[in-house]
């Protein structure tokens, strides 16, 4: 028998990988996930994995980045959807990490799909190889390499994550691993450069990982830095500097997020969060998709089937026990290695079970250490899905598995090594073989659609909405097709689709505003307000034609409001005029006026009137039926007092009891009124919702000249048929 080598002298021989060598493993995997991915190779062109919402958003945003790679990645943030709301692309994972490979085949090819489902395809390879650069170093086996990249590959996770290309390019964690741990054995500082580089791309691919990759490094370095005392202190120099670099790195990128994080108050509910929670069982669910196992391991909620594979799990328990059970060439780092990636995965296990854990549906504690780290890292509460640290798990898994190989291969001759080895591969392809429906893509659509898109790119800059803006069916598509649309006009739209979304898309969502087309004269001279130029309406989106014809008609008649018109087939184009109203939101300038300065009555409901001034969001003064247009509050003041500006609070999830008209008028005597203001209400409203959250109470508020008002009076003055007029706080400024 061939005499083997220490792990020692194999590390020696392989602390550069022979490009040939690396170039055959990427090979390897670049045929195999073609071959197991045949589904999207054939429609690589015109077709995308799973469905036509993350995916064409992704899809979307790729071909953004490299847009803005060639304007120096200016307006970078400012992607066109979400008008008005600045930073719009930080509502999702920018993809930076992913465009700056795939920026390239976009200015050769113009085809996004296309570039789409090559990242798609190379995240298989980029998975394989990284973990194979990882395994080989550490376990000095080649085989045991080829067994930790199949298996990180081609994990049956990877079926219920077809939709999120974000989530399966998680292959720049062993890369980075991989720099790290030739670091710690051969002191070469520019692998810190490798590992720093590694890191950032994984982080910049998604954002998830660079908190669920940071504990896994966090843990194997702390293992290293304890076990080598004579070199700690200078490798701890070298770590805090490497940690510096990586975060003037992120910087940029980090503070674009934790602005608008800020501004928006982007972060999840607990709810959210529990709900996106592993399951203890979530590890033995499988996604229905998975040929070998779906129809016999299904169960879980959305992103909880984290089935990793039988073949997977039986090698990492192995690789767990062998280092401790038998003789290796090299025993002690092999336990070293096993006791650190089996904590890896414990851990990551444990952060997937999110703050609520739970076995099989059975709440196990009502807090656990997510909580705490909620606590104390910025930004953990803007993940929505804990389970996701199940990458950090599979990864731990998978280092076993490559360590059980090692184990394995330095008891068998190479022949029957080799034979092993290709049966553990087949075993882990056949559980992580799956289909998905492709969907077909076409950017032009129909007729009218390809008419449409071409006459809003000559035409002048200016905002759009699309309409219908909430679809009965297929919302999300047909929402990602307009935002898609925009590669080719330009125009920023106030649609959007993404993991967050907007004040003002929320409210046209979940109101009838847009649907009541009798409405429209408050519907145009709003969007006026806030800066929209285009209506665009897709005619063939809507359940009916009627339903279309009763829209065209309601804007028509509101002549006022229009600027011109353009009509192809069933789709329409009109153009608003710039709105002839100001509607700059004043300044909380001055001091808030004390409820004790004025006595207030109402011509309706006078008992609740209180309940506008006693400091609870929740509570109401309402006119109690229809607004009839003979609705007011008089404010009688003490002295004679220069009122400001006024806010009329509303309802927090139910925007439509505004005023539909307001007038506001002062006295000084009782008899003789001046008018200090007098508009509609519903551009205020959507104006509160892009300018001033507070979280996300929508107001009405109004600035005012100078005034002297002893009586100041609101108001309403406008009929609608089935909203109340309803304040839930009343504030007033004096000048």
């Amino acid at each position: 028998m061939k005499q083997r080598v220490s792990l020692a002298t194999h590390l020696n021989r392989i602390v550069s990988l022979p490009a040939g060598e690396l170039a055959i493993v990427i090979g390897i995997f670049s045929v195999l996930a073609t071959a197991s991915m045949h589904w999207v190779v054939r429609n690589i062109t015109a077709a995308l994995p799973g469905d036509l919402g993350d995916p064409l958003l992704n899809t979307w945003i790729l071909a953004w980045d490299a847009e803005r790679f060639l304007h120096g990645l200016d307006g970078f943030w400012d992607a066109p959807m979400f008008f008005p709301y600045p930073s719009s692309l930080a509502y999702s994972e920018h993809l930076l990490g992913v465009a700056i490979f795939t920026a390239p085949l976009q200015w050769l090819t113009d085809n996004p799909i296309l570039v789409y489902n090559l990242a798609y395809l190379a995240s298989f390879v980029l998975a394989g190889t990284g973990m194979y650069l990882l395994t080989t170093s550490i376990t000095g086996s080649r085989l045991a390499g080829m067994i930790g990249g199949m298996a990180f590959a081609f994990l049956p996770y990877r079926a219920d994550q077809a939709s999120h290309l974000q989530v399966l390019l998680y292959g720049w964690m062993p890369v980075g691993l991989w720099g790290l741990h030739r670091y710690f054995y051969n002191g070469q500082r520019k692998m810190l450069v490798v590992f720093a580089l590694a890191f950032v791309l994984q982080g910049f691919s998604n954002g998830y990982f660079f908190y669920f990759f940071a504990a896994v490094v966090v843990i194997v370095a702390c293992v290293e830095v304890i076990y080598r005392v004579r070199q700690r202190p200078i490798m701890l120099v070298d770590l805090t500097c490497t940690a510096l670099l990586m975060g003037a790195m992120v910087a940029p990128i980090a503070i674009a997020y934790l602005d608008v994080r800020t501004d928006m108050s982007l972060v999840r509910t607990r709810s959210e969060m529990v709900m996106f929670s592993a399951d203890t069982t979530s590890y033995l669910h499988a996604s229905p998709d998975l040929s070998l196992w779906g129809n016999m391991l299904q169960g879980g909620g959305l992103e909880t089937k984290l089935f990793p594979g039988f073949g997977l799990l039986t090698l990492a328990a192995l690789g767990l026990i062998a280092p401790f059970a038998v003789k290796t060439a090299s025993k002690t780092n092999l336990k070293r290695l096993a006791a650190t990636y089996g904590t890896v995965a414990a851990v990551s296990f444990v952060i997937s079970l999110g703050p609520e854990p739970s076995f099989d549906g059975i709440l196990l504690t009502t807090t656990g250490p997510y909580d705490w780290l909620l606590s104390v890292i910025p930004g953990f509460d803007g993940l929505r899905v804990p389970a996701r640290s199940a990458i950090a798990v599979f990864l731990g898994l998978a280092v076993l598995a490559s360590i059980a190989m090692r184990c394995l291969v330095d008891r068998l001759s190479r022949r029957a090594a080799i034979a092993v080895t290709l049966v553990v591969m087949t075993v882990i392809a056949a559980e992580g073989y799956h289909t998905r429906r492709m969907v077909p893509f076409h950017p032009d659509g129909p007729e009218a659609e390809r008419a449409t898109t071409e006459w809003l790119r000559q035409l002048p800059p200016g905002p759009a909405i699309v309409l219908p803006f909430y679809e009965r069916t297929d919302h999300v598509p047909n929402t990602m097709r307009s935002v898609y649309a925009t590669l080719q006009h330009g125009h920023p739209l106030v649609n959007g689709f993404s993991g967050f979304s907007t004040p003002l898309v929320r409210y046209f969502e979940d109101s009838t505003k847009l649907r009541d087309y009798r409405q429209y004269n408050d519907v145009l001279n709003g969007l006026r307000a806030v800066g929209v130029r285009y209506v665009v309406i897709h005619g063939h989106r809507f359940r009916n034609a009627e339903e279309v014809s009763i829209l065209i008609t309601a804007i028509q008649n509101e002549v006022e409001h229009l600027e011109n018109s353009w009509f192809f087939g069933t789709n329409w184009i009109f153009e608003l005029k710039p709105s002839d109203e100001s509607y700059e939101l004043p300044q909380n300038t001055g001091s808030r006026i004390n409820r004790s300065a004025f006595h207030a009555s109402a011509s309706h409901d006078q008992r609740r009137l209180e309940r506008a001034f006693d400091g609870d969001y929740r509570t109401r003064w309402t006119s109690d039926s229809a607004q009839a247009g003979n609705e007011s509050i008089e404010l009688r003041f003490d002295q004679p007092t220069d009122v400001s500006h006024v806010r009329l609070w509303l309802r927090r999830t139910d925007f439509n009891d505004y005023p539909r008209q307001l007038l506001i008028e002062t006295t000084e005597d009782g008899e003789h009124w001046e008018e200090l203001y007098q508009g509609r209400g519903f551009p205020r409203l959507l104006l509160s919702l892009v300018e001033r959250l507070d979280n996300f109470y929508a107001h009405v508020e109004v600035p005012l000249p100078a005034n002297q008002s002893k009586i100041l009076r609101l108001r309403q003055t406008r009929s609608d048929r089935v909203f109340y007029w309803s304040i839930h706080e009343l504030h007033l400024w004096e000048r």
